[in-house]
């Protein structure tokens, strides 16, 4: 009897520690915070669930609130000076000793000091809320901004990612509830592993904030996703290959903030690097920023994100103006790599410059888009900087041979230098691939003057010695493919598949969804 009493107690015991150390070593709420409240109920939409933001998200935005209201400049709006260098400038590394453009019209050393103390507020308030970032640990996905007008075209660009092979979790940010669409939120985009959140549900909990405009969505998207890995696209642009490895290599792994180049030089007032209180860049030293796609890791990069908020909700009175000397601004471009600066945390920009996307029509080229290089590849072969040596920017056979002509035909060795990285993006930034509207006007290079149904981007050899595929034939298959989804009987379905067997033929290798 003593040893059957002696046992009961143990064997209360044992389920109790185990319990206990399950408890212990269970992760923690906070290690893999949650951006979005995930509660199912019945009758409720999917944009509303993906829309419905934990509460600790709401509390993190109004202490980040409270911080860019009192870190606004006391000063006037800024101004630019118009004429001289236009909207863009050329990008001429040959003249290192270029100043920094300065078109500030009437900026005093008042102002500058005004704008001093805001950012270096808003860089203090950066160091203390960096650590309360939320976002969900481990998580990898891609965000994007559209309304009403751009859900089309995005419908385009998600269906050219699926394409890849991708299947990546999509976050399609919108502005408010009158910019929801309910079949296309809760049934369209979630057939594609996406879905709509609307900004306003987090954004307006935040009391004297001004609404956001234009550029500025893009960074709240990127803010209130609850993705830690963000790979950020323009509803415009999309990948040419499954974009999942520049996850995995660097130089997101090593610098996790990566940006792509656009084909002109920066215009970064040199006021702005007097308020940040860093050094000067020298104007030369890279391209500008083109902002249709960018990598970051919410982790690595908190403070820098932070800044970035700041940059862009103060954008169109100051900085938009103080980063960007074109005639009126350039939005957010610069906002990026500047924001990595001002905290001193790095930053890789692709040094391959953007190719042009579009063809020659009667001997002028007409460009359509932006292609945008492997940051990997760009990475590992460290592109040259345009110079005296290197004109073209790329690597010659003549630079891996030996010094000594003698000692390199001794050698009996043949060495090609790498070549060009291969587009990972594509950028349609001027012609906008709406089903319902890209083959309206017959003035593009999508006809011949004549009015003849014409490739848009060159040739199918082009394509293929450019990506190791015609992109442009997946593409028009994929426009079509969106255009004949709500009715293959319409107008709009019979132009387009009218224009893809006039200019492609019918492939019987290639599925169809119709």
């Amino acid at each position: 009897m003593p040893h059957v009493i002696s046992t009961v107690p143990r064997l209360i015991a044992v389920p109790i520690l185990l319990l206990t150390c399950t408890v212990f070593f269970l992760p923690r709420s906070h290690e893999v915070p949650q951006i979005f409240n995930h509660i199912h109920i019945h009758g409720k939409n999917v944009t509303e669930t993906s829309s419905t933001f934990n509460p600790s998200v709401q509390a993190f935005w109004q202490e980040l609130a409270s911080a860019l209201l009192a870190a606004q400049p006391q000063c006037n709006p800024l101004q630019l000076v118009e004429g001289s260098i236009g909207s863009w400038a050329d990008w001429q590394p040959l003249k290192p000793g270029k100043k920094h453009a300065d078109r500030l019209l009437g900026f005093t050393d008042d102002d500058e000091t005004a704008l001093f103390r805001a950012h270096y507020a808003m860089r203090r308030s950066a160091q203390h809320l960096a650590p309360k970032l939320p976002f969900s640990k481990g998580t990898t996905g891609i965000v994007t901004t559209a309304n009403a007008k751009y859900m089309p075209i995005f419908l385009v660009s998600l269906r050219m990612l699926r394409r890849t092979g991708c299947n990546l979790p999509v976050e399609v940010f919108i502005d408010d509830w009158s910019k929801y669409e309910p079949t296309i939120c809760d049934t369209v985009l979630p057939s594609l592993n996406a879905h709509c959140v609307v900004l306003s549900n987090v954004y307006n909990t935040a009391k004297y904030v001004k609404e956001p405009d234009h550029y500025q969505y893009k960074i709240f998207a990127m803010l209130f996703s609850s993705f830690q890995h963000v790979l950020f696209l323009d509803s415009d642009a999309f990948p040419a290959y499954d974009p999942k490895i520049l996850f995995a290599t660097a130089p997101y792994t090593t610098h996790g903030l990566v940006t792509w180049p656009d084909y002109w030089a920066p215009t970064i007032s040199a006021h702005f690097y007097h308020i940040a209180a860093i050094p000067e860049e020298p104007s030369q030293a890279r391209y500008s920023t083109e902002s249709g796609q960018l990598l970051i890791n919410k982790d690595t990069q908190r403070e820098s994100l932070l800044m970035m908020v700041y940059y862009n909700y103060y954008g169109p009175d100051y900085y938009y103006l103080l980063l960007s000397q074109g005639s009126h601004g350039a939005g957010d471009k610069e906002t990026f790599v500047q924001a990595a600066m001002a905290v001193g945390l790095p930053y890789y920009q692709v040094s391959t410059g953007p190719r042009a996307l579009g063809r020659h029509v009667n001997g002028t080229f007409r460009g359509l888009g932006i292609a945008q290089a492997d940051p990997g590849i760009d990475y590992e072969y460290l592109i040259p900087m345009r110079s005296h040596i290197h004109p073209a920017e790329v690597w010659q056979d003549i630079d891996l041979a030996h010094t000594d002509p003698v000692v390199e035909k001794a050698l009996n060795r043949t060495r090609k230098a790498p070549k060009k990285p291969r587009p990972v993006f594509l950028h349609q930034n001027m012609l906008k691939l709406d089903p319902r509207k890209v083959l309206d006007d017959k003035t593009q290079p999508t006809f011949e003057v004549d009015g003849t149904p014409h490739r848009m981007w060159g040739s199918k050899e082009e394509m293929v010695d450019l990506l190791g595929y015609d992109v442009e034939r997946r593409l028009w298959d994929v426009i079509a493919e969106e255009g004949c989804r709500e009715d293959q009987e319409s107008s709009t379905c019979g132009e387009i598949r009218a224009y893809v067997r006039e200019v492609f033929g019918w492939m019987d290798s290639i599925d169809r969804p119709w």
